[in-house]
C-alpha cells in the first residue's frame, strides 16, 4: 500500500557524506541489541561513570562514534551503521507509514506512487518456480504480447527466476522502454515463449464507456494518484459528457493512495467553489480547511464509487469527500482507514525519510483513522488473501493436517468444489474434490496435494476472479445503478 501523498521533487542522487550529525538517526544498539537478549557473554570489565564535558554532542552520536571506531563486526558482510540506526530509530516509532529509504528505493517508491514506469505491465506474486500474474495493465505491452492474468512466468531471457523474490524479479522484468525480452509462460499445463518488448507502462487512470445489460456508464478506474492524474480524469470525463453519458462509476479498489494534490484535483472536478474537501491538523498546528477551487464541474445523474478494504489514503480523501458533498454511492466493504498524511525528506547522503506529519479528517471533520469509510451498499467479494503461495516441499495426503490443507480446501471451494470442510484435515471428501480438480485440469490425479497442484490452483483461482461475472460488488453496481 503506498501512503505518501504529499509530493516532494523527485530526490536527487548525492555522493555520501560522513556527518553524521547532519541527520537524525539511533544505533542500532540501542533499539535491536540488548544484552538481556544474548544468552552467552563475555564482557571486558570497564569503568563506567557519568561524563559531561559540557559539549553539545548528543548520546546517540556518542555511540554512533564508538560503535564506528571501536565495534569489531564478527561477520564477513558489510554493515551501514548509520543507514541502519536511521532505519531503527523510524522503526522505534510505532508507525508502520514512516519509513528510511536508500536513494534506490526512494526512486522505486515514487515510481509506484506516479503509476508509470518502463517494463511490461503486470502485477505478479513470487511462487516457487517462478512468478505468477494477477493484473495485465490495459495497452500495456504483456497484453499486447497476449500474456494473460494466471499466467506463470519461469524464465526470462532463458535466466530461471525460481525462488526469486518479487524485487529480483522486478530487475530482470523491467528496462529500456524499446529493449526485447524473452518470457518463458506455463498456461493449462503448455510451456511455451512470448517474446515481449518493454514500453513505457501508464498504470494510474483506465477509462471507457461500458455497457452491461443493457445499462450503459463511464468507468473509471484509479489505481494511483500520481501527479498528472487529474488532468488524465478530466480529460476521460470530457469524452463522458460528449457521449451523453449519465451515470459514472469510479473503481478505487485496491488504491492504496498517492499524492493529496492530486485528491485535490480530482475533487475539483465534482466539488462546488469554495467548499471544503478534506481538513488538516499538523503537529501543534490549527485545523485547516482545503477548498475546492474554480474550473470546470462535471455532473452526472448517477455517481458510485467501488471500495474495498485497500482503498486508502488519499483514495479515502477522494471517496469520502465525494460520498458527503457530492451524493456519490459507495459501493463494497469498509476502507482501509488510513486517516494519517506522509511527506519526504531527502538526508544529505541521498537516502529519505518518509514521516508522517499530519491528520486528515472528512469535510465534516470526522476523522476516520483505524475506521474507515462506510460503504452505503456493502457487499462482500471473494477473499482471497489466506490463500497460502508457501511452496510445499512435502507432499500432502490423506489423514493429514496442515494448515496448506485448510487453504487448499478454501481455493477448491471458490472454484466449485466442495470438500465439505475447511478445517486443515485432509479427510476423504477433501481427496474426492482435489481429484477431480486434478482431473479437471490435467494434473496427475492421486488426490495428493504438492507444489504443482498448489500453483495450477492459485492460476485458476486468480483467472476466476478476474472474470468479471464473480465480482459481486460489480453485480451490485449494476443491480442499483439507475
Amino acid at each position: 500500500m503506498e501512503d505518501f501523498i504529499r509530493p516532494n521533487p523527485k530526490p536527487k542522487k548525492v555522493v555520501k557524506k560522513s556527518h553524521f550529525k547532519e541527520t537524525v538517526f539511533i544505533v542500532l544498539m540501542i533499539i535491536c541489541l540488548g544484552i538481556g537478549f544474548v544468552s552467552g557473554y563475555i564482557v571486558k570489565k570497564t569503568d563506567i561513570s557519568f561524563n559531561n564535558n559540557g559539549t553539545d554532542t548528543s548520546v546517540l552520536d556518542e555511540a554512533y562514534e564508538i560503535l564506528n571506531e571501536y565495534w569489531y563486526n564478527p561477520n564477513d558482510t558489510e554493515v551501514d551503521i548509520e543507514g541502519n540506526s536511521i532505519a531503527a530509530l523510524v522503526n522505534s516509532l510505532g508507525d508502520i507509514h514512516s519509513s528510511y529509504f536508500t536513494f534506490e528505493e526512494s526512486v522505486a517508491f515514487n515510481q509506484s506512487v506516479e503509476g508509470n514506469f518502463d517494463g511490461i505491465g503486470v502485477a505478479y506474486i513470487a511462487l516457487d518456480n517462478g512468478i505468477i500474474i494477477t493484473k495485465v495493465y490495459q495497452n500495456s505491452p504483456a497484453s499486447q504480447s497476449n500474456i494473460l492474468v494466471g499466467d506463470t512466468i519461469t524464465n526470462v531471457d532463458g535466466t530461471s527466476i525460481a525462488k526469486m523474490s518479487a524485487d529480483e524479479v522486478k530487475e530482470l522484468v523491467r528496462g529500456q522502454a524499446g529493449t526485447n525480452e524473452k518470457l518463458t509462460v506455463i498456461r493449462d499445463g503448455k510451456t511455451f515463449d512470448v517474446d515481449v518488448k518493454r514500453g513505457s507502462v501508464e498504470t494510474a487512470v483506465n477509462g471507457e464507456i461500458r455497457e452491461e445489460n443493457g445499462k450503459k456508464f463511464g468507468y473509471i478506474e484509479i489505481s494511483t494518484f500520481g501527479t498528472t492524474t487529474g488532468e488524465e480524469i478530466e480529460k476521460i470525463l470530457r469524452s463522458f459528457v460528449d457521449e451523453q453519458i449519465s451515470n459514472l462509476v469510479i473503481d478505487l479498489r485496491g488504491n492504496g493512495g498517492g499524492y493529496l494534490v492530486a485528491a485535490n484535483d480530482v475533487l475539483d472536478l465534482f466539488v462546488d467553489e469554495g467548499k471544503t474537501i478534506y481538513q488538516m491538523k499538523e503537529k501543534n498546528g490549527a485545523i485547516q480547511k482545503t477548498k475546492a477551487g474554480d474550473g470546470n464541474k462535471y455532473n452526472f445523474a448517477n455517481n458510485y464509487i467501488l471500495v474495498d478494504g485497500e482503498t486508502a489514503s488519499a483514495s479515502e480523501v477522494v471517496a469520502g469527500a465525494l460520498q458527503e458533498l457530492c451524493d456519490f454511492k459507495l459501493i463494497g466493504t469498509q476502507t482501509y482507514g488510513k486517516g494519517t498524511a506522509q511527506t519526504q525528506k531527502q538526508l544529505s547522503d541521498g537516502s529519505v525519510l518518509k514521516y508522517t506529519y499530519a491528520r486528515w479528517m472528512l469535510p465534516s471533520g470526522t476523522w476516520i483513522n483505524g475506521k474507515g469509510l462506510t460503504p452505503d451498499y456493502l457487499v462482500e467479494n471473494i477473499d482471497i488473501s489466506d490463500i497460502s503461495t508457501k511452496a510445499i516441499d512435502q507432499s500432502l495426503s490423506y489423514d493429514c493436517v496442515d494448515d496448506r490443507v485448510l487453504t487448499m480446501q478454501k481455493g477448491l471451494k471458490i472454484l466449485g468444489y466442495d470438500c465439505k470442510r475447511e478445517d486443515g484435515y485432509f479427510s476423504s471428501d477433501t481427496v474426492e474434490s482435489l481429484k477431480q480438480f486434478e482431473s479437471a485440469n490435467n494434473l496427475t490425479v492421486d488426490g495428493i496435494y504438492d507444489d504443482n497442484d498448489k500453483n495450477v490452483l492459485i492460476s485458476k483461482i486468480l483467472i476466476y476472479i478476474n472474470d468479471i461475472s464473480n465480482d459481486n460488488q460489480y453485480k451490485k453496481l449494476l443491480e442499483i445503478m439507475g
